[in-house]
């Protein structure tokens, strides 16, 4: 005998809450997308709860595409859709989800009156998305007390900030030697950022670069919009770099200093 709940819910798209459920005799729970109503019983299959004891649950998460036995090439849901919560036996007693892999085999749903017990909810998928960054900085000549950025992109607004080549070193705030004025989210093009001044937590005993160098430009975040770059003054607390893959978004240049004779 098996019950299961399965409220209508916002989810990510890797991961659904069941809201309750009761398993007289434990096993699983599982998720299927809405082509099980089409009669595809194995291929419905999206998602499995961890094995359940015997007994009442509350809030069982159920992480999706991760199904023993399951060839699907989707690692989360696309798009909002109406979802199936159907309780199942552990029938080989093993706590481990066979009814994929062994085809319908094992591991059965539970049943009343010959039907398997299930609920559906609509889930609305919300994906966490994250602020993204372009920027292009390209070789050139300066006068050693500013420079150009190309082009910027970000999501989310903020700042472009020049770091010299010590960044590669590690020392990720006292490379920083210019920053750009607040920027809108959106495309930015020719942003003229002055060197050795304006840096708010900037302490510097040059005030030009003195020979030709290799630069590097970052965009940050206004992580705590107030329009001012505080990543030096937080210690690296605010306003850190945009990433992407774990790593800050950034593009170099070699800059040759000139006097423009």
């Amino acid at each position: 005998m098996a019950s299961v709940t399965f409220d209508d819910q916002t989810s990510d798209g890797t991961m659904v809450t069941v809201d309750s459920a009761m398993l007289s005799d434990g096993g699983f729970i599982a998720i299927h997308d809405s082509s099980l109503l089409d009669g595809k019983v194995l291929d419905s299959v999206i998602g499995v709860s961890s094995y359940l004891e015997s007994g009442s649950h509350e809030d069982v998460s159920v992480s999706l595409f991760n199904v023993p036995g399951s060839d699907s090439d989707m690692s989360m849901l696309e798009e909002d859709g109406t979802l199936i919560a159907m309780p199942h036996l552990d029938t080989d007693g093993n706590e481990e989800y066979d009814f994929v892999e062994s085809e319908g085999k094992a591991d059965g749903p539970y049943t009343k009156d010959g039907k398997a017990v299930l609920d559906d909810a609509k889930v609305t998928v919300e994906m966490d998305t994250k602020p993204t960054a372009d920027v292009c900085f390209r070789d050139q000549k300066s006068n050693g007390k500013r420079v150009w950025v190309n082009e910027a992109t970000l999501s989310d607004g903020g700042f472009v900030t020049i770091h010299d080549s010590s960044l590669l070193d590690g020392k990720v705030l006292d490379s920083v030697i210019g920053v750009s004025d607040t920027l809108d989210a959106g495309m930015h093009e020719d942003i003229e950022i002055s060197l050795y001044e304006g840096v708010p937590g900037g302490d510097y005993d040059m005030d030009m670069l003195e020979g030709d160098t290799t630069l590097i430009a970052m965009p940050h975040l206004d992580s705590n919009d107030n329009g001012t770059y505080d990543f030096i003054t937080s210690e690296g607390e605010m306003d850190g770099p945009y990433t992407m893959g774990g790593k800050a978004v950034l593009d170099d240049a070699d800059i040759t200093v000139s006097d423009g004779c």
